[in-house]
């Protein structure tokens, strides 16, 4: 009964931890923007939203727990800064901004309309700062009341939403909605943050008793389904409330403005205010804790840096990038999470086997295969903006006599999309495998030498 108890509250723990109040943007606008077809938007949204996040818990656990453990045969140094660059993605890069913009957007604008997202910027990193810097419990009981009363909330708009829909999903359109609900899974972050968070679950596991590496991985893996399925059914359900008023909304509203106007069809104002807290408090709670993880990271890198100085750097440069809005927060999220994640995926996928892998040297290989093509796909990706700055570029004194001709990327993006599952998104995979097994005979040769 005991070890039930356990699994239950930890597999809890692990769905609030992933959920955060701003992954609730991204659901609603990728069904309205897939229609009838939101189903495999939906599909895809789950395995990057849902499934690579539980599978990253589940690796790092049988890897040891740690983040570095998941990527130890990179090496060292790069195992180091694949971890820096995880904290500094879920920390004052990326996600920390958006907890403070999707504060204003969902809970300030709506009722205070008059304060700009400068002053709400500056008060949320103020309130994090205090809860960050003084150890008290009231943030954690504020999280502990908090979590079921989102669930509450999000239960009673999904089901009215389902029962009592604003509208019927229509035909827009759309296409290659599953590459797109799996590229809006990496908005989430979560597959990134599993890394740390196994960490706490491994921590959590230890302290009620179970010392047993197989009983640890036991537990994680049964929480991570509860987890998993809590995760399927709010990220299911807003994915299909965004689908009904696929005839009735612009694909052009905001991702907050959407979610706002979606509950208000469905609840009227009342409805939309109650959101509007319980995403605060729940972005506020998510803050503090993100803060508090980047603080103990940086300052154990760098000696000279105390924990409260990196508190007081991480809120205040989290605070410039979080007055630009969600919207332009996430634009800038893309390239660098596009990057990411291929190499992420890899290293969790390779880590769950690991066992079974006798030449290590396929990580080295696979990752720099994910991460090389990632790269090149996202420059490519940039032809518009780099032919637009070298036209900048001539209109400065400093190239007058400089006349540069338009970049065309025409060739290598032909070589991109020439590879199996390069339409589908994933040109990333087969020169994965191909480096990846380049590396092993590489390793097989130099043992045989040895």
């Amino acid at each position: 009964m005991k070890k039930f108890k356990d699994i239950i509250v930890v597999g809890f723990a692990l769905f609030a931890m992933f959920l955060g109040a701003g992954n609730l943007i991204f659901p609603p606008t990728l069904g309205l923007i897939a229609g009838d077809k939101f189903f495999s938007a939906m599909v895809g949204f789950m395995l990057t939203g849902v499934g690579l996040p539980v599978l990253g818990v589940i690796a790092a656990a049988k890897a040891g727990g740690k983040t570095k453990d998941v990527a130890k045969h990179l090496g060292e140094k790069p195992a180091m800064f694949l971890t820096f660059m995880i904290v500094l993605c879920i920390g004052p890069l990326l996600a920390i901004p958006r907890t403070a913009a999707v504060t204003h957007e969902l809970s300030i604008s709506p009722i205070f309309p008059s304060i700009s997202p400068v002053i709400s910027a500056i008060v949320f990193f103020l309130i994090t700062m205090f809860f960050t810097l003084n150890a008290s419990s009231v943030i954690d009981k504020v999280g502990t009341i908090l979590t079921p009363l989102l669930l509450i909330v999000l239960a009673i708009i999904i089901f009215t939403g389902i029962f009592s829909p604003i509208g019927v999903p229509i035909d827009n359109g759309s296409s290659e909605n599953f590459i797109r609900g799996f590229e809006e899974g990496y908005q989430t972050m979560d597959a990134l943050a599993s890394l740390i968070f196994a960490t706490i679950i491994i921590q959590s596991i230890k302290e009620k008793g179970y010392n047993k590496l197989k009983d640890q991985i036991n537990i994680t893996i049964i929480a991570g389904v509860i987890a998993a399925l809590g995760l399927f059914m709010v990220y299911g359900g807003f994915v299909y409330l965004g689908a009904t008023g696929s005839g009735i909304f612009s694909n052009d509203l905001s991702r907050a403005d959407l979610l706002m106007s979606l509950v208000g069809q469905l609840l009227g104002n009342v409805g939309s205010i109650i959101l509007a807290i319980a995403v605060g408090l729940a972005c506020l709670t998510t803050s503090v804790g993100l803060v508090a993880t980047a603080g103990e990271f940086f300052s154990g890198l760098y000696d000279k840096l105390s924990y409260r100085n990196v508190v007081y750097i991480v809120c205040a440069f989290s605070a410039f990038f979080a007055i630009n809005g969600v919207d332009t927060i996430i634009s800038l999220s893309v390239p660098l999470l596009t990057v990411m994640y291929p190499v992420t995926i890899v290293l969790i996928i390779l880590s769950l086997f690991d066992k079974f892998i006798k030449y290590k040297s396929v990580y080295k290989g696979a990752c720099l295969g994910a991460l090389v093509f990632s790269v090149i796909q996202n420059f490519l990706a940039a032809e518009d903006q780099i032919n637009s700055l070298l036209e900048r570029l001539n209109i400065s004194p400093f190239f007058a006599n400089i006349t540069p001709e338009r970049v065309n990327f025409d060739t290598p993006i032909k070589i991109i999309e020439s590879l199996p599952l390069a339409t589908e998104g994933f040109a990333w995979i087969v020169p994965a495998i191909v480096l990846g097994l380049i590396f092993v005979v590489n390793e097989i040769l130099k043992n045989k030498k040895a």
